[in-house]
C-alpha cells in the first residue's frame, strides 16, 4: 500500500505541473491575446499598458475546452500531496505510540523551511532583476515569506508547515477518534468552500468577505481534511482495505461522474455569475472528484500504470520539482511571449513545451547538483 501512496504522490506532482501549465495557457489565451492577435491589439490601443486588456472571446472555444478538461482532471494534485504527507506522519509517529516526537517534527519542518527560503530569495532577486518587481520594505519580503508569497504555488509550503505543527494534536485523534476527526475537518472544509460561493454571488456582504480574508489558501482550515485523512489511513489502512475492495468499481464510476459534474458546475457558476471569466477552481464537485480519484487508485488490484517506476521516482523528487517548476514555467512563457508570440495562440504546441521544461528543468537541475561538488548542499536546495 505504501507503493500505492508513492504512486499517488508522483501523479500529484505531474498534476500540479499540468495545472500550472494550463493556468499559463489561460493567461496566454485571455490576458495576452493582444500580443499575437492584431484585432485584439487594435482594440487595446487606447489602454496603457496593453497587458491590462484581457479578451474573453475564446471562452468555450476548442482551446478553452482543452485547457479546462486538463485542469479539472488533475484537481487531485494538492490533495494528493497532503494525503500522502499525512500518511507518512502516521508512520513517523509510530502506530502503537501514536505520538509524534519533537526531533522528528523539527527535522521535517526545517527540511521544508531551508529550501523554501533559499528559493524564495532566488525568486525575489530574479523578480527584481528581470521583471522589476520590488517591494519597498524589508517587512514586505518577510511578510511574503510567511505566507508563501514569492510565487503563486508557494502557499503550499507554509500550509504544510502548519499541518506538521498541528500533527501532535491530529495524530492521537486520528488514532483514537478518527471518525470525529474526519467529520469535523470535512465540515470545516465545506464551510470555507461555501464562503467562496457566497462571495461569488454577492451574498453575506462584509461578514463573508472578512471570513474569506481570514481563510486564505496558505491557512490550514481549507485543506486540513486531506492531511487528516492521510493520517487516518496511516493508522487504519488495514481496516480500510475491505472497504476499498468492496467499493472499488463505485470509486471509478464515481470519479468519472464527478469529473463531468465538476465541468458542469463550473460552467453553471460562470453563467450565473454574469462575469466573462472567473478563476473559481476549488468547488464542491472538484473536491469530491479528487477524493474519489485517489480512492480509486488505492482500491485497484495490482495497479500498473505506464511508467509506474518513473512516476514513483518523481514522488521522491516531488518537493524539489515543486520548488522550481513554476519559475521555469514563467521564464519559458515569458521567452515565448517576447520572441515567439504566435505560439501563445496554439496551445496544442504551447502546453507540451511548458510541460517539457516545467518537469525537465527541475529534474536536470537536481541531477546536476547531486553529481557536482555542490551535492552536499542538495538537501538545502531541494529537500
Amino acid at each position: 500500500m505504501t507503493r500505492r501512496f508513492l504512486l499517488i504522490m508522483g501523479l500529484g506532482i505531474l498534476g500540479v505541473i499540468l495545472n500550472h501549465s494550463a493556468t499559463f495557457g489561460y493567461q496566454a489565451t485571455f490576458d495576452l491575446a493582444w500580443r499575437y492577435r492584431p484585432e485584439v491589439a487594435a482594440s487595446c490601443e487606447d489602454l496603457t499598458p496593453p497587458v491590462r486588456c484581457p479578451n474573453y472571446d475564446q471562452v468555450h472555444s476548442a482551446t478553452y475546452w482543452g485547457l479546462t478538461l486538463v485542469r479539472r482532471f488533475i484537481a487531485f494534485g494538492v490533495p494528493a500531496f497532503l494525503l500522502v504527507s499525512g500518511y507518512f506522519i502516521a508512520f513517523a509517529a509510530g502506530r502503537k505510540e501514536a505520538r509524534i516526537q519533537w526531533p522528528i517534527l523539527k527535522a521535517r519542518v526545517v527540511g521544508l523551511i531551508i529550501p523554501y527560503v533559499v528559493w524564495s530569495v532566488i525568486i525575489f532577486v530574479g523578480q527584481a532583476l528581470f521583471y522589476n518587481r520590488v517591494y519597498p520594505t524589508v517587512w514586505g519580503y518577510i511578510s511574503r515569506l510567511l505566507i508563501g508569497g514569492a510565487t503563486g504555488s508557494y502557499y503550499y509550503i507554509p500550509l504544510l508547515i502548519q499541518l506538521y505543527l498541528l500533527s501532535p494534536i491530529l495524530v492521537p485523534l486520528a488514532k483514537n477518534h478518527w471518525k470525529w476527526l474526519l467529520v469535523g475537518t470535512a465540515v470545516l472544509m465545506l464551510f470555507v468552500e461555501t464562503l467562496r460561493y457566497l462571495q461569488l454571488f454577492g451574498i453575506g456582504g462584509t461578514a463573508v468577505n472578512t471570513l474569506i480574508t481570514l481563510t486564505p489558501l496558505w491557512f490550514f482550515p481549507r485543506r486540513l481534511f486531506w492531511f487528516a485523512l492521510g493520517i487516518v489511513f496511516g493508522f487504519h489502512i488495514g481496516d480500510f482495505k475491505p472497504f476499498f475492495t468492496r467499493h472499488k468499481n463505485k470509486f471509478v464510476y464515481g470519479a468519472v461522474i464527478f469529473y463531468i459534474l465538476s465541468l458542469v458546475e463550473f460552467e453553471v457558476l460562470l453563467a450565473q455569475s454574469g462575469l466573462p471569466w472567473i478563476d473559481f477552481y476549488s468547488t464542491y464537485t472538484t473536491n469530491i472528484y479528487a477524493g474519489l480519484f485517489m480512492f480509486a487508485l488505492l482500491s485497484a488490484d495490482k495497479l500498473k500504470l505506464p511508467m509506474t517506476p518513473q512516476i514513483m521516482d518523481l514522488a521522491a523528487k516531488a518537493f524539489g520539482i515543486y520548488l522550481v517548476h513554476e519559475q521555469v514555467l514563467e521564464l519559458v512563457g515569458t521567452l515565448m511571449f517576447r520572441y515567439a508570440p504566435w505560439l501563445l495562440g496554439y496551445q496544442i504546441l504551447y502546453q507540451p513545451i511548458m510541460m517539457f521544461f516545467g518537469l525537465g528543468v527541475p529534474l536536470l537541475l537536481m541531477y546536476l547538483v547531486s553529481r557536482s561538488p555542490a551535492k552536499k548542499f542538495y538537501k538545502y536546495s531541494f529537500g
